[in-house]
C-alpha cells in the first residue's frame, strides 16, 4: 500500500511540474488586466498608483486605486479614490466608480481641510454584508514633513459603500478618534493607514462583523495595529496605547495565522520587518506583541530589493502536492533586483512549530520565489479569489510625464518648488497556487484546521517545561478541538500553557 500510495505521490507531482512548467513557457501570455492606466495619459490626465484588492460577500472582487490629479501623494494636491469592480472572478470589471474626489481649492497655509485629497486607499469589503470600507489619507499634509504633527496632523478618513462598492457614503474624519487611542501612551505626531488590503480575521468574530485590522505607518516609533469590531465604525489599539511592535518600520500591512495570532509586516530596505501578536483574550483585545524581526528571505535565487517598496502578505490553506499533507503557506510580495523593479511573490510553508513557534521562526526558512513582473514595478496587493485563484495587484512600468508646482499647504512643500507628475500601469493578474509555487501546492478550500492545530499545540506542549501531569491535562482539551476551532478554546490552550509556565519557572 505505501508502495502505491507513493507511485501516486510521484504521478502528482511530476503532473504539477509539467503544469507548471507549461505556465512558465506561457510567460507573457498570462491573464492579466490593466485596470487603471498612466501610460496613455499626460500632463492633463491624472496617473495612478497605490493598488488594493479585496474579496468579498459572493466573491466579489474589488480594486481601488489613487488617482493623482496632482501627479503625487497628497499634502501635494488634489488626490482622489476610484475603484473597479468584478462579479465574475476578474474576467470583466466594471467603469471606474469615484469613492471619494479631492478639492485643490481648499489647500492653503492655515487649516488641514479632509475634503482636499483622499490618497493611499486601503479597501475591504465585508465577507457576509454587502458593506465596503476604504481608509484614507485625507488632507493636505505630508506624512514626514516636521510641521505635520498633532496639532496638524496627517487626515485618516473612513468612506463606506452599503451596496458592496456601488456608491459611497460622504467621508466620515476618523483622526482623533484614532490617533486618540495613543495618546496615553506613546502619542503619534504623525500616522496613516498602509494603503492595499484591509485584513478581515477569518476566525475572530464579535457581534455583528468579523474583526478588522488596520496597520499605521506612525512617527514617532514606528507602526502600530488598531482593530475594530464593527467595521471600522470605533477602533481599538492592539496590545495598548503604548505597543510599538514595529519601532523601525515604515508602509505596513497585516495578516493571520490560523490561530488567530496576527502579523504586522513592514516596508524595509532588503526585507521586511515583522512582529506577531498573540491573543490572551480575543473578545477583550488582550494579549502582547513580541520583538521586532527582519526576514531577508536569505538563500533563495532572489532577493528583496534594496529600494523600500511595500508589498502585502496573504496566507492559505493548501495542499502539498508531493504526499497530499494539508498545510498553510505564506506569500510575501516584494520588488527584488536592484530597485522598485521584479515584483514577485515569495512563499514559506507553514507546516509544524518549526515555522510558527514565534516571529523568529516565521520570519526564517522561506522556500520559494515566483516572479511576476520582469521591468520597473513597485506596490502591490494580494488576495484570495472566490474561485481558488490569487489574484495579483500590483504597479508597473512607471511613467513621469514631467513636475508641477507645489501648493500652498499646512506643511512641507507650502507653496515651494515642484513636484513629480508620474504613476504607473495598475495591473491585475490571477495566478493559481501551483504557478507561484513551481507546481508545489494547491488551494485546499477544506483544510481541516483543527487535526492542523492538534498538531501544532501538541509539539507546542512537548516543547514546554510542564509536569507530565499538566501537559496531559492540556494535550485533553486540544484533542477535544474540531475542524474549525473556535478563539475561545484557542485562548483556553494559550492562558493554560503560559499560566502554568509562569508558574513553574
Amino acid at each position: 500500500m505505501k508502495r502505491i500510495i507513493g507511485v501516486l505521490s510521484l504521478l502528482l507531482m511530476l503532473a504539477a511540474t509539467v503544469q507548471a512548467q507549461r505556465q512558465e513557457q506561457e510567460g507573457d501570455d498570462r491573464e492579466s488586466t490593466t485596470l487603471f492606466s498612466t501610460l496613455g495619459g499626460g500632463m492633463d490626465i491624472p496617473p495612478y498608483r497605490i493598488p488594493g484588492i479585496t474579496c468579498g460577500k459572493g466573491g466579489r472582487l474589488i480594486a481601488s486605486a489613487a488617482r493623482l490629479v496632482c501627479g503625487t501623494d497628497p499634502g501635494h494636491g488634489q488626490v482622489d479614490c476610484v475603484v473597479k469592480i468584478s462579479d465574475d472572478n476578474g474576467r470583466t470589471w466594471s467603469d471606474e466608480i469615484e469613492v471619494a474626489v479631492g478639492n485643490a481649492a481648499l489647500i492653503n497655509n492655515t487649516r488641514t481641510p479632509m475634503e482636499a485629497a483622499y490618497g493611499d486607499p486601503a479597501i475591504v469589503m465585508d465577507r457576509q454584508h454587502n458593506e465596503v470600507l476604504v481608509m484614507a489619507v485625507g488632507g493636505c499634509t505630508v506624512y514626514t514633513s516636521a510641521s505635520t504633527n498633532r496639532q496638524n496632523p496627517n487626515i485618516i478618513a473612513a468612506i463606506r459603500s452599503m451596496d458592496g462598492g456601488r456608491t459611497w457614503q460622504k467621508p466620515v474624519d476618523m483622526t482623533e478618534q484614532i490617533y486618540g487611542l495613543f495618546d496615553s501612551g506613546k502619542p503619534m505626531a504623525a500616522a496613516f493607514v498602509g494603503g492595499g488590503r484591509l485584513m478581515q480575521s477569518r476566525l475572530v468574530k464579535v457581534g455583528r462583523y468579523y474583526r478588522l485590522y488596520a496597520a499605521l505607518a506612525a512617527r514617532p516609533n514606528g507602526n502600530r495595529v488598531i482593530y475594530s469590531d464593527d467595521f471600522g465604525r470605533t477602533w481599538h489599539a492592539l496590545g495598548g496605547a503604548n505597543a510599538t511592535p514595529i519601532p523601525d518600520g515604515d508602509e505596513p500591512k497585516c495578516e493571520e495565522l490560523p490561530d488567530g495570532r496576527v502579523i504586522i509586516t513592514s516596508r524595509t530596505s532588503g526585507g521586511r520587518l515583522m512582529n506577531l501578536f498573540t491573543y490572551t483574550d480575543t473578545p477583550t483585545g488582550e494579549g502582547q506583541w513580541e520583538q521586532q524581526t527582519k526576514a531577508t528571505m536569505s538563500g533563495l535565487s532572489a532577493a528583496p530589493s534594496s529600494n523600500p517598496t511595500n508589498g502585502e502578505m496573504l496566507i492559505v490553506p493548501a495542499t502539498r502536492n508531493e504526499d497530499g499533507r494539508e498545510v498553510y503557506l505564506a506569500l510575501q510580495s516584494v520588488p527584488t533586483g536592484n530597485g522598485r523593479n521584479n515584483v514577485g511573490i515569495f512563499y514559506k510553508e507553514l507546516s509544524d512549530i518549526s515555522d510558527l513557534h514565534n516571529i523568529q521562526a516565521f520570519a526564517t526558512g522561506w522556500d520559494g520565489f515566483y516572479q511576476v513582473s520582469n521591468t520597473a514595478s513597485a506596490y502591490s496587493s494580494i488576495e484570495l479569489q472566490a474561485d481558488a485563484r490569487i489574484a495579483f495587484f500590483y504597479e508597473e512600468t512607471l511613467t513621469k510625464w514631467g513636475t508641477k508646482p507645489n501648493p500652498t499647504s499646512t506643511s512641507f512643500p507650502q507653496g515651494s518648488g515642484q513636484h513629480n507628475f508620474d504613476g504607473f500601469e495598475n495591473i491585475y493578474i490571477p495566478l493559481t497556487l501551483q504557478q507561484i509555487t513551481h507546481g508545489q501546492y494547491t488551494i485546499c478550500r477544506k483544510l481541516n484546521r483543527g487535526r492542523y492545530l492538534r498538531s501544532y499545540f501538541n509539539a507546542l506542549i512537548d516543547e514546554t517545561e510542564l509536569p507530565a501531569e499538566t501537559k496531559e491535562a492540556i494535550k485533553a482539551k486540544v484533542a477535544r478541538l474540531k475542524a474549525q476551532p473556535t478563539m475561545k478554546q484557542i485562548d483556553d490552550i494559550r492562558r493554560r500553557l503560559q499560566g502554568e509556565k509562569r508558574l513553574n519557572d
